[in-house]
Parts: structure tokens; C-alpha cells; sequence
């Protein structure tokens, strides 16, 4: 019995034994891809206690430090956790990809191996160099080509048409350590609708090979752009300042600067590419209820009933959806009976934007009141849009609506009363302008009595018509005001303008960064569009400057208003942006009250 017991702790020893060691790893860590000059860490990790640790041989990269050796231990739920690591600083000296061997380490008795590792050394940067200028002081610049800093504008097709989609990505590329951003021109984009896509998002550098040569990549800003107009439209570049961090050359300040190397912020300036797109006019056979919208449009029309009764308001609601700049849809021109009074429509939106371009969804809704009992034809509907893949116009339709309205309270009979009445203008004269002879008998007066001929008399005829003329004038004036709409977008651009202001302090309560700059910057660019007629496809700070001028603005004003334009766009993406939204705000209204008082 003693035999046995002795046996089965022996093979229960082993088995624990085994199971450790099964257990046991050796785990090796490092970049897989690294830059000539580039310093970096392997490290060798053993999820246990153990002994006579074993490096490979390291021939392919020159040995700065190590090994270096720590250990851990963790308590969990009572028990207990050790591992132990040993690291080495490397440095690359050479393009190419090399193999590091297994390191072994002895654990329980057993000796383990870890993993080869495998890391590709790719074109590293330039350095810094001190240079003298005419003084004899030695100052430090950046001696790195055009290829270790630089900006690109990438779009998503260079040929297009008129409303077509377009994606332009605006992106950094770098060989150096990027410290910050001082200041940045974006280009106008002249020519075309834009909508921002990433505009509540920070850049974020990410590692990218191009042509064999690892870079960090940024992407600064996502464009989604519709042109406006046919021909040769080209984006200009877009202007960086960069803060790089780069070693600085030479014999360091001190002995530390010596040993580990100094390194020093440089300020560099680079500038991207321009990029011309080829814009094609739409073919000949233009629909009369196109849109002006390209994509892919579906439309679906409700009405809310198909029987009511006179004075009572029916809606009617229009939606327009699919792919396409639906912003710019207008509502669409319907026929409606002239014993209907309409509304101007409420429009709602359901559209977002992303690199894909825009889509969703707007429903204009109108509101109906039928002034008199009958059967009515509400529509027909349609809409069309150009479609690019096709390259050929298409047209969604929809039937009209069969409307029942009975006679309702408060409608006269106009039949009864031998006036036919063609417009809404004519029926709101019944029951205040026009009153049906009463018969009976009534006192006449004789030229003998004071009121009779008198200025009181004539006045009292002479009034009420000159009060009609002044009201159809006034009526008038309004129609025209009405239809002239670069004037009437004039006069309102101030009071929209203060709303979204309105709005930005809002989302400056909140602390909502990106969305605060974004409020302002379309307050702004808005307000100069509709304030002085400027047309979307040529809105720009070039386009701003000279109107302002030609309307007798002074520079100095000019200067300010572009200069929050230029604040918006950079604080957007620029860190310690929340700190600046009160002074940015203050400067936007001081910017457009100034504009104000001098156009």
C-alpha cells in the first residue's frame, strides 16, 4: 500500500512538472518594421521564474543597451503571479529585412525557447545640420529633403460632371517626429459645394509604406465636393506650418546632450499639390422638372386625407431621397387648384455625410386649405436628376391625389353673390370690401345739412379708396420683395447670421469644440454669400476680399473677418482649441457688426 502511494505522488509530481512547463512561454517582442537610424526595444518575456536566460546572436544591428532584466509578481485571489523580462536597445543601421534567432531560458528544470522575430528596416530620415548665418552664429535648420515632410491633395476622380461626387483628402506625410501645428491655409475650393466629412475628429498619425519608405501619415481633412459648373476647375494647395523634433548635429549643450543625443523644434513650412478636375456639362435634353441634383433620387408624396371640408387644412408632405447633394434640393414646382390656399413648405432633413458623399434624405411639407367645396386634383408629382452612371437624365413620378372637400363652416356662396373670383387675393376681399345692398327706407340728407359737401364728407368718401390703393401697393411691394431674392437674402443675411452665432455659444456651453468652430465658420462664409450675392461655387476668402473692397469696406475690417475665418478652420483640428472659443466668438460678431457698418 506504501509502494503504491509512493508511486502515484511520483507520477502526480510529474505530471505537474509537465504541465508547468507546458505552461511556461518565452515570448519575443519587437517593431516589425523600423527606419535606418531608428532606435528601438526587443524584449524577451518568460510568464515564470527562471534562470540562465540566452539571447541570439545580434549581428544585424548595432547594441546600444542591455540586457536589461525585470521582474514582476502580482497577487490574484490569493495567488500568486511572476514573470521576468530582458530587453536590449537597438539601433538599424541598414535597409532590409532580418531574422532574429530564438532566445532559450531555463524554467523548472526545462530549457525554453521563445519565437523568432522578423523586422524589416526601410529608408530612414535625414538629419538636422548647423549651419552659420551672416553673423557667425550658429543657428539649426532642417537639411531633410522635399520626401522626409510634405503635403498631398488626393481626390477621388478627376473627371466628373456637373453635381458629380467628388472625395478630396488633404494628408501629411512625414519622416520626422511632428511636434504640433502652427497654422494652416486650407485651398477655397472655388468652384465647387463642399461639405466637410471628419470635422469633429483630431488627426491621428498612423505608419503607411509608400514606395518602400515608412511614413507617418495624417489625414488633416476629408472633403466631400459637388462643381458647380463645367470645365477645368482646379483646387489650389492647400499651406502648412509644421513643429518638427529633430536631433540636433554637433557638440551638445551638455554632457547628457553628449551621450544621448540633443534634439530641437524646427518650424517648417511645406505646401501640397494642386489638383485640376475636368468637369462635364450635362448632355442636351434637360428634363423641366429637373432638380439639379446628380446621383439617384427616389420620391415618394403623402396626403394626410382625401376628404375634408372647406377651411380645414389638409398636408401633404413631399419626400426626396437617395444619393446626392441633398442640400441643395428646392421644393419642387407643383400645380396646385387656384381654390387652395398653400404654404410656403416647412422643409426637415435627414442627411449625413461621410467619404462616400451625402445621402438621406428632405421632406418639404406643405399645408393645404381649400376655400371652397369640390373635387380637386392635388399633384401630379416628379423630380428629375442626372444619373452619372447612366449618363442620362432620370425622372421619378408620382399620381395625383384625388381631393374631396364638402361645403364647411364660414364659406359664403360665392355663386349666390354673381362674383366669380379667380385668385386667393380676390376671395380675402369677400366681407371686408365688398357688402350687399341693404333695402329700406333711409333718411336723405339736404344740401342744407353741415355734413353734407363738407371736408368731413369728402374725406369720409376719399379715405377708404385711397387706403385700398395704399393696400394694393403695399401688396405689391411685398410680391416684388418677394421675388427678388439676392435683396431679400441681403437684408436677412445679419439676422441669420446672429442666429447661428446664437447656436455656436450653445455648443460653446457644451463643449463641443469642432462643432463651435464649425458654426461659426458657416455664420461667417454665409453671411458674406448672402449679404453681398456671392454665388456658392465661388465663395472663397479671394472672392471675399475683392467684394468687400468694391463695396468700400476698409482693409483693416476685411483683414479681421478673413482672419476668424482662418482661426475657425485651423482651431478645429489644432489642440487647445476649447481654451480660444470665447475670444473666437467675440471676434466673429465684432467681425460681421464691423462689415455691417461700413457696406
Amino acid at each position: 500500500m506504501t509502494r503504491k502511494l509512493t508511486y502515484m505522488f511520483m507520477v502526480l509530481g510529474m505530471l505537474f512538472q509537465v504541465s508547468g512547463a507546458f505552461a511556461q512561454k518565452l515570448t519575443a517582442s519587437a517593431p516589425s518594421q523600423v527606419q535606418v537610424g531608428q532606435r528601438f526595444r526587443v524584449t524577451w518575456e518568460l510568464n515564470s521564474g527562471g534562470s540562465d536566460f540566452v539571447a541570439p546572436e545580434i549581428t544585424q544591428f548595432r547594441v546600444l543597451g542591455g540586457p536589461n532584466q525585470s521582474t514582476s509578481m502580482q497577487y490574484v485571489n490569493g495567488s500568486m503571479t511572476q514573470s521576468i523580462s530582458f530587453s536590449y536597445v537597438l539601433e538599424a543601421r541598414e535597409e532590409g529585412e532580418f531574422t532574429l534567432a530564438p532566445a532559450t531560458i531555463k524554467a523548472n528544470g526545462n530549457t525554453i525557447s521563445s519565437n523568432e522575430l522578423t523586422i524589416r528596416v526601410v529608408k530612414g530620415q535625414q538629419q538636422s545640420t548647423t549651419q552659420s548665418n551672416s553673423n557667425g552664429q550658429q543657428t539649426q535648420s532642417s537639411s531633410g529633403d522635399s520626401n522626409d515632410l510634405f503635403a498631398r491633395i488626393e481626390v477621388s476622380k478627376r473627371n466628373a460632371y456637373i453635381g458629380e461626387k467628388i472625395t478630396a483628402n488633404l494628408k501629411i506625410y512625414s519622416r520626422v517626429s511632428i511636434v504640433n501645428f502652427d497654422d494652416w491655409k486650407m485651398p477655397s475650393f472655388e468652384g465647387f459645394w463642399q461639405k466637410d466629412v471628419n470635422e469633429n475628429q483630431q488627426i491621428q498619425l498612423q505608419n503607411e509604406v509608400i514606395d518602400g519608405v515608412m511614413y507617418q501619415t495624417g489625414l488633416i481633412k476629408q472633403v466631400v465636393l459637388y462643381p458647380q459648373k463645367s470645365g477645368e476647375i482646379t483646387i489650389d494647395p492647400m499651406e502648412l506650418s509644421v513643429i518638427v523634433r529633430e536631433r540636433a548635429q554637433g557638440r551638445g549643450r551638455s554632457i547628457f546632450d553628449q551621450f544621448f543625443g540633443g534634439y530641437q523644434d524646427f518650424k517648417r513650412p511645406i505646401k501640397s499639390n494642386s489638383v485640376t478636375i475636368d468637369v462635364k456639362p450635362y448632355p442636351s435634353g434637360k428634363p423641366s422638372d429637373f432638380s439639379g441634383l446628380t446621383g439617384n433620387l427616389r420620391m415618394k408624396a403623402t396626403l394626410d386625407k382625401a376628404q375634408t371640408k372647406s377651411n380645414e387644412a389638409v398636408n401633404l408632405k413631399v419626400t426626396i431621397s437617395g444619393d446626392g447633394n441633398l442640400y441643395q434640393l428646392q421644393p419642387l414646382d407643383i400645380e396646385f387648384p387656384p381654390d387652395i390656399e398653400v404654404y410656403d413648405p416647412k422643409t426637415s432633413d435627414n442627411i449625413k455625410a461621410n467619404a462616400s458623399g451625402i445621402s438621406g434624405s428632405r421632406t418639404f411639407e406643405y399645408v393645404l386649405i381649400p376655400r371652397y367645396a369640390g373635387d380637386f386634383k392635388i399633384g401630379p408629382f416628379s423630380v428629375s436628376y442626372f444619373d452619372p452612371n447612366s449618363k442620362s437624365f432620370k425622372t421619378e413620378r408620382q399620381d395625383a391625389f384625388d381631393l374631396i372637400v364638402e361645403k364647411g363652416e364660414g364659406e359664403e356662396d360665392a355663386a349666390s353673390s354673381g362674383v366669380n373670383f379667380t385668385n386667393k387675393e380676390d376671395i380675402r376681399l369677400i366681407g371686408s370690401d365688398i357688402r350687399y345692398i341693404k333695402q329700406g327706407q333711409y333718411p336723405i340728407l339736404n344740401g342744407t345739412s353741415f355734413f353734407y359737401r363738407s371736408v368731413p364728407f369728402y374725406a369720409a368718401i376719399g379715405v377708404p379708396f385711397l387706403l385700398f390703393l395704399l393696400l394694393i401697393g403695399y401688396a405689391e411691394y411685398q410680391k416684388s420683395q418677394g421675388k427678388d431674392v439676392v435683396r431679400l437674402k441681403s437684408k436677412r443675411a445679419t439676422g441669420l447670421a446672429k442666429k447661428r452665432l446664437n447656436k455656436a455659444k450653445k455648443l460653446w456651453d457644451e463643449n463641443q469644440t469642432a462643432s463651435f468652430y464649425e458654426e461659426v465658420f458657416k455664420a461667417l462664409s454665409d453671411y458674406a454669400a448672402d449679404k453681398f450675392s456671392i454665388p456658392v461655387a465661388e465663395l472663397s476668402k479671394d472672392r471675399i476680399r475683392s467684394t468687400f473692397a468694391s463695396r468700400n469696406v476698409p482693409e483693416e475690417t476685411t483683414n479681421a473677418f478673413i482672419g476668424v475665418l482662418d482661426k475657425t478652420e485651423f482651431a478645429r483640428f489644432a489642440p487647445g482649441a476649447d481654451k480660444q472659443m470665447g475670444s473666437v466668438y467675440d471676434e466673429a460678431l465684432n467681425a460681421i457688426v464691423n462689415v455691417e457698418n461700413h457696406a
